[in-house]
């Protein structure tokens, strides 16, 4: 990983992650919901494709622990810029506390773009590890439009009406050129982000393995 991840990458080497975890855990909106074989929904979308949106309404249906890539950053370094936005300790951070919060019993939804295969099947192992249900959702929305809802998001956060990281056009390429969208015999859920009606379509997906999760 190259020096531009500058505190974080110092910190891996002191850093134990089950403890952060249980200090992340701590700070989090923690449903009373325990589950059997609790349900982890990974996401996999451009900025701007309204994962962030979709999360909101998931949360306000089903009882998830709402994983925030961003809040992760921030709890590790205060002071992060957007290079150290995937920086390999805030994966670190969100395996464990996901691993954490499953062994609990308690179902979870992280928002955040996992960008590779790689990063999808470490996290699937860790769902399978500690004895959760795995599911992953394709946020679909048009790539120069994800650009433009993401220059108005820009115009919030400047403003301070809204959080998060200022995205100009190169880092929204970077982060589109190194998303690799789930392969076909990768099981994942497509969602279409145009479509108004489409968290209604995924509701009955979700309420089945949520059946299956047996609660306690």
């Amino acid at each position: 990983m190259s020096a531009r991840f500058g505190k974080l990458i110092l910190m891996d080497e002191n850093l134990n992650f089950d403890v952060l975890a249980e200090d992340n855990i701590r700070i989090l909106a923690v449903p009373n919901e325990n589950f059997k074989k609790p349900l982890c929904v990974i996401l996999v979308g451009y900025p701007g494709a309204g994962k962030t949106h979709l999360v909101e309404r998931l949360k306000q249906k089903f009882p998830f622990t709402v994983l925030s890539e961003e809040d992760m950053t921030s709890f590790l370094s205060p002071r992060a810029t957007i290079f150290k936005r995937g920086a390999v300790e805030v994966f670190k951070l969100a395996l464990k506390t996901i691993e954490h919060l499953l062994k609990k019993g308690k179902s979870c939804i992280y928002d955040a773009n996992i960008k590779t295969r790689e990063q999808r099947d470490l996290i699937k192992k860790a769902v399978e590890f500690a004895g959760g249900n795995y599911l992953l959702v394709l946020v679909n929305y048009p790539k120069e439009e994800c650009y433009e809802r993401s220059q108005k998001q820009n115009f919030e956060i400047s403003r301070g009406e809204a959080k998060g990281f200022i995205v100009d056009r190169d880092f929204f390429e970077f982060e589109v050129a190194s998303t690799h969208l789930p392969a076909p015999n990768e099981q994942h859920i497509d969602y279409d982000g145009q479509n108004e009606e489409a968290p209604l379509q995924l509701y009955p997906v979700l309420e089945e393995r949520f059946k299956q999760s047996e609660q306690y």
